[in-house]
C-alpha cells in the first residue's frame, strides 16, 4: 500500500514538474537587440511607445575620459521597459556607446527645459522638454576602439530591442 502511495506521489509530482516546464518555456525569450537603425540630428523618430528626437549631440575628449553631452525631445506614447514606464526607462536605456566595448548609462543628472537639473531617478512624463542628459566614457577605451562612438537609444518591441544609434564622429 505504502508503495502504491508514493508511486502515485512520484507521478503527480512528474506531471507538475512537466506542467511547470511547459508554463516557463511557454513565452518567447527576449532575444537582445536584434537591429541597429542609424538616426540623423534633428530628424523624429517614432519608435514602440515613445516619439523623440536627437537635437544635439557633442563629444569632448579629456585627458582620461570621453565626455558626452546629448540634448533630446521625449514624447511618451506608453513606453515600457524593464519594469518601469515613461521617461525615467527611456533615459535607463541611453548610452554612450563605443562599439564591442564599453557603453555607459547616462550620468544621475539630467537638465529639463527650463534648466533646473534633476535626478534622473525623479523623471516623469511632466518634465519640461527637451532634456540634457551627460555621459562619462574611459578615453583609453574610446582610443583603441576601431568603429565610432555612437549615442545609442534601446526601444522595445515585445520581443526584443532595436538599438536607434546616432554617429558621433
Amino acid at each position: 500500500m505504502k508503495r502504491k502511495v508514493w508511486l502515485a506521489a512520484a507521478v503527480v509530482l512528474c506531471v507538475l514538474a512537466g506542467l511547470r516546464y511547459w508554463q516557463v518555456n511557454a513565452n518567447p525569450v527576449c532575444r537582445g537587440v536584434d537591429k541597429e537603425i542609424f538616426v540623423k540630428k534633428g530628424q523624429e523618430v517614432h519608435a514602440p511607445g515613445i516619439d523623440f528626437k536627437i537635437l544635439s549631440a557633442k563629444m569632448v575628449k579629456g585627458k582620461e575620459n570621453v565626455y558626452l553631452t546629448v540634448k533630446v525631445d521625449l514624447k511618451d506614447r506608453g513606453y515600457y521597459a524593464d519594469g518601469k514606464h515613461g521617461i525615467i526607462a527611456a533615459v535607463n536605456n541611453m548610452y554612450f556607446n563605443m562599439p564591442y566595448s564599453l557603453s555607459n548609462p547616462s550620468n544621475n543628472v539630467a537638465i529639463d527645459g527650463r534648466g533646473h537639473k534633476i535626478s534622473i531617478w525623479n523623471l516623469t512624463n511632466k518634465i519640461p522638454q527637451p532634456l540634457t542628459l551627460t555621459f562619462t566614457n574611459l578615453r583609453d577605451w574610446y582610443d583603441t576602439e576601431n568603429f565610432p562612438a555612437r549615442f545609442s537609444f534601446l526601444v522595445g518591441d515585445g520581443n526584443g530591442y532595436k538599438k536607434y544609434s546616432l554617429l558621433l564622429e
